[in-house]
């Protein structure tokens, strides 16, 4: 007779092991069957806070729907106070990069965010672009751009006069009776720009520099002395004349011969001393006024070279003040550059780490999972085994197809009877 063993196996948890994994899906999604409501770490996202509201005695809640309403409606939310307490009054609050305030929340990640210019980025540009305060509309910062073209324009204007002063000096002749004095006039109209020779009220041009500046003023009175010399001279000779011409009976037309000539010499002599003295007074202003006009020819063609180089010097002032702000520029940009990283790594390390805060209970779940892969490990296996029994009359059967070779039909069909049952 043939046995034939039928098995059955299942495998079970042990009630804590079912009960932990049951709360563990709990936790990170499960919807309530009458609300509908999605609870759990997976129903939002862990980068979203959950605001802080105000209740309506004051407290703090994180459940909208017992948040305070303000007169328009709208649910008090808190801010982030600079203290680290809360408070509904944004002026109050702590501000972000772009001067908004930030609202309490728990949990949740910053987003993504680059750090904007520093204060000190923000005034070095402004020296560099120039600023004007909104407001008040005062000029706080005049543009470094272009801020050489004044110091240029001057340095040309200077350096203009001193080829002016020098072409003048150089090319100027000496004129006895004095040099023409210029004035500037510019055309009203045209702007053109011309010398035009000074004159007195009488209409006369008028000269300075001449000789007549330098004539000595007292020549006249030594003339005068000179001729008064003379006249007492003669007056003497006239004297002595008288003397001998008594004392050697010369008288009548003789004598009057003599002093005639003594007159004549004396007047000739005056005359002569005059013109020399007048001659050498002129000759000697004419030297000095000469001399003057040299002089004054040299000390134009000095200030002439003077003023160019002044120019110069002024031009060179200007470059040199553009590049001393630029380096300024650059300094104040530089240190505000460097405080910009540090504030970005600052953000960058806080937002790393309130995403691993915020991926912790995942990470948590993630590794129970993996824990879990090896469930039924410890599980309890229940096998169940059974065995057939042959049928009585199938037995009876095959026994009595043994017994007599008549009845060989009946054992066959004990033998089928045995393979049903």
């Amino acid at each position: 007779m043939a046995e034939e063993i039928i098995q059955k196996q299942m495998t079970l948890l042990p009630e804590y092991q079912e009960e932990f994994l049951k709360n563990l899906l709990a936790n990170i999604y499960q919807v309530d069957e009458e609300t509908g409501t999605i609870t759990g770490i997976a129903a939002q996202s862990p980068l979203y806070g959950q605001p802080v509201y105000q209740m309506e005695g004051g407290g703090t809640t994180l459940d909208p729907t017992q948040a305070a309403v303000d007169a328009e409606g709208n649910k008090v939310q808190f801010y982030e106070g600079a203290d680290g307490s809360f408070t509904t009054d944004p002026s109050l609050a702590l501000t972000d990069q772009y001067g908004e305030a930030i609202f309490a929340t728990e949990g949740g990640v910053a987003v993504p965010d680059v750090i904007g210019f520093t204060d000190s980025q923000v005034d070095a540009l402004r020296r560099m672009t120039g600023y004007t305060d909104p407001v008040t509309g005062e000029v706080v910062y005049e543009g470094m751009m272009d801020a050489y073209q004044p110091y240029l324009d001057e340095a040309l204007q200077t350096f203009q006069s001193g080829t002016d002063l020098a072409g003048t000096a150089g090319t100027a002749r000496y004129d006895p009776s004095g040099q023409i004095v210029y004035d500037t006039v510019t055309d009203p109209n045209t702007g053109q720009v011309s010398q035009v020779a000074r004159k007195d009220a009488e209409g006369n041009v008028v000269r300075e520099g001449g000789y007549k500046d330098f004539f000595d003023p007292f020549v006249d009175d030594v003339v005068d002395a000179a001729q008064l010399d003379i006249q007492e001279a003669l007056e003497r000779e006239r004297s002595r004349i008288g003397s001998e011409a008594a004392s050697m009976g010369a008288f009548g037309r003789r004598r009057d011969l003599i002093e005639g000539q003594a007159i004549g010499r004396s007047a000739a002599e005056e005359g002569k001393l005059t013109a020399q003295l007048k001659s050498t007074a002129y000759t000697a202003a004419q030297e000095q006024a000469q001399s003057a006009f040299e002089n004054q020819q040299k000390r134009g063609l000095q200030a002439g070279q003077l003023f160019q180089g002044l120019g110069t010097g002024i031009g060179a002032l200007g470059e040199a003040a553009q590049a001393q702000g630029f380096q300024d520029f650059n300094t104040l940009f530089n240190a505000g550059q460097l405080e910009q990283q540090q504030l970005q790594r600052q953000y960058d390390v806080q937002r790393a780490a309130d995403l691993e805060q915020a991926y912790e209970p995942f990470a948590r779940f993630s590794y129970m999972r993996d824990i879990l892969q090896g469930v039924p490990s410890s599980g309890t296996s229940l096998a169940a085994a059974a065995t057939p029994q042959a049928s009585p009359l199938g037995a009876a059967l095959n026994y009595a197809g043994q017994m007599g070779g008549a009845t060989g039909g009946i054992g066959t069909l004990g033998s089928i009877v045995n393979r049903g049952t």
